[in-house]
Formats: structure tokens, sequence, C-alpha cells
């Protein structure tokens, strides 16, 4: 059987909705804790898809993780917020049942995103607070893309940044107006205010262009208050990753769900 293999697509939103992939969780959380993660795939805004992020959502759901992929509207047709609102309104369709996915009302709702989609994961935290609902246990953030002056150490160290790089063509189709670069949903490392956020686990990899900036926002949001913790590991994958992403899921329902340790 392809390990990778969801059991479910579900339509998530105001009809027609939007598609998303169905990982159930490999590996209990203990306690009857389960996690439900809605997870935003990979790319720089104007590519990547849920399919495309199937190994991904499975070293999730082996960690512990009840995961619904969505794909999301890419830029330049749907700059933002187009990709942010679309994923607010899937977040709020998951809150409004997530025992129908997870089978149990002892669930706790995360958010998470790789890349372009950790930063709307990140924004998404954000809105959550703002709007004082959906109520998140916890954010998880992988290598997301937070700063579009593209001007960090790592960042040139991986010869990014131009012009014609990846990341930069990415951020000039989701921001569109250079106006954009100032809303804190955008760019959420600019953000003024990052206190009330849900606990945050930021894992980046050691020497990717992106390093740099997933570190500053970790430390951003513990300097306001926010609890988050940031990891440097030699790659994303299951043999890395694996065991923090659980502990982190664990920690985040168990105090989501006032269950004993």
């Amino acid at each position: 059987m392809d390990k990778h293999a969801t059991t479910a697509t579900v339509r998530l939103g105001p009809l027609p909705g939007l598609p998303a992939q169905v990982y159930p969780a490999r590996r209990p959380l203990g306690e009857e804790r389960h996690a439900l993660l809605l997870w935003l795939h990979g790319g720089c805004f104007n590519d990547g898809s849920a399919a495309q992020a199937r190994a991904r959502c499975a070293m999730l759901a082996e960690a512990g993780a009840d995961v619904v992929a969505l794909d999301y509207p890419l830029a330049p047709e749907h700059p933002f917020p187009a990709g942010l609102d679309a994923a607010f309104l899937a977040l709020q369709a998951l809150a409004a049942r997530p025992a129908g996915l997870t089978g149990s009302v002892h669930t706790a709702l995360l958010v998470g995103g790789e890349e372009a989609g950790g930063n709307l994961a990140a924004a998404l935290a954000l809105m959550t607070r703002d709007q004082h609902a959906p109520a998140l246990a916890g954010q998880l953030l992988l290598s997301p893309m937070l700063d579009p002056a593209l001007g960090s150490r790592s960042m040139r160290q991986g010869e990014c940044g131009s012009s014609s790089c990846l990341y930069a063509k990415g951020w000039q189709a989701y921001l569109g107006r250079c106006a954009h670069a100032d809303h804190p949903y955008a760019v959420p490392l600019n953000a003024r205010r990052l206190a009330g956020l849900a606990p945050a686990l930021v894992l980046s990899v050691a020497g990717h262009p992106l390093h740099d900036e997933a570190s500053r926002y970790a430390a951003a949001l513990r300097a306001h208050g926010s609890p988050a913790q940031d990891l440097a590991l030699p790659a994303l994958d299951a043999g890395h990753a694996h065991h923090p992403i659980h502990e982190f899921l664990r920690e985040a329902a168990r105090r989501a769900l006032s269950l004993p340790a």
C-alpha cells in the first residue's frame, strides 16, 4: 500500500469550496488527544500544490497529526490576500467540525505550512488572534518565507535574493503593489504586535536560504511573549523532524485540551 495515499478528498469553505487532501494520523498523541492540522503546501506563492506535498503530509501524519492539505489559490492570478482569505475560510470550516475528521471531540486545531505556506500559516495565527476565533493550539512553520527584502545572510550565502531568483519572483507575484509589504498579514515578520499568538514550532534547515528569517521570526515571537521554539535541522525529513514535531503536537494538544501530562 502506498504509504502516502490519502483516504479522502474534501472541499472546504463556501461552496463549491477548495479541494483538500486528508491524511489520518498514524501515531497516537496519548490520552485520547488528537491534533487536526491545516497544512499549506510549499512553494513561492506562485507554485506548488497539495498533491506535491504528499510526502511531507505523510511525515506529519506519522508524527501524530490528522492532516488536511489545502490547495489554496496561487499568485499572480490570486495575489494577497486571496490565498490567505481562502485559507482562513478553510480553517473556520475545520474548526466547525473537527470530530468529523478525527473521530474525537478531544481535538486541538493547528495550522502549519512550508515556505509560502509557512507565511500563510503565520498570518492565520495573527488573524485568529485578532478575530478571537477559531482557537488555535499551535502553529508549525517549516522554512517559512517571511522577508520580502531577501537581505538576510543565509539568503546571500545561498546566492538568492536577486530579481531573477524564485523567492523574489514569488514575493513580487504575491504582493503585487509594494504597499502590501507593510501589511502584517502579508509579511508577519514585520508585524508590530506578536503577543498573544498560538505557540509556534519553527523548523529550518541549516544553510538554507530561508534559515535566518525563520530564526528571526521565532526570536520576535519570544520577544513579544508568544511561546516559540526554533530548531535548525540537517534536513526536514522524517529522520530529523519527526520527533520534535511529535512532541510539539502532543504538548499543544495537551495544553489546548486541558488534559494531564
